[in-house]
């Protein structure tokens, strides 16, 4: 009995070839089998974004507009889901939460009326001697570099480089 099992033989695996795998086709990482890969003309999402999709903003506006009711001296009302977040904010930081406190003068800062007069008002005079020296300095670099740009292939040039105002002073 012994000696029958020692003369069997170990079954050889085989390997099935697959029929669409070539030598020459070049198949891996990032690179599919061409017969996978999209036909020229055909999209990867053929039904794309469903019409009526809102995305994250308008979720957000949506639920910050939406209307909830809130109980005020002893009455319901209804407000806004932003305005009852603002209120609840308030109460949190009128009772000494700290993060409260600073998340609502951080949000008054940012939104505070004030904020949009100064970056309108007129630049003073100072600033403006800076603004123009800038201004002129930066024109006469470029103006320089386009003739250099010019020049010819042996360095000549036909007009003269405009003046530096460094050497000027």
């Amino acid at each position: 009995m012994l000696s029958s099992l020692l003369e069997t033989k170990m079954v050889e695996r085989v390997r099935l070839k697959t029929p669409y795998t070539h030598k020459t086709e070049d198949v891996g990482y990032r690179k599919p089998p061409k017969r996978n890969q999209f036909r020229p003309g055909q999209s990867g999402n053929p039904k794309g974004r469903p019409e009526g999709a809102r995305n994250f903003k308008t979720d957000l506006r949506f639920t910050l507009q939406s209307p909830v009711k809130v109980n005020k001296d002893g009455r319901t009302q209804r407000v806004s889901t932003q305005r009852a977040s603002l209120m609840v904010l308030r109460e949190k930081a009128l009772g000494g939460d700290p993060r409260a406190i600073e998340h609502l003068l951080a949000l008054a800062l940012r939104y505070d009326g004030d904020t949009h007069s100064e970056a309108t008002t007129e630049v003073d005079a100072a600033d403006r001697t800076i603004l123009d020296d800038y201004f002129h300095e930066r024109t006469a670099v470029e103006a320089r570099q386009h003739v250099l740009d010019q020049s010819g292939p042996d360095g000549t040039t036909s007009a003269p480089l405009p003046p530096d105002k460094e050497s000027s002073k």
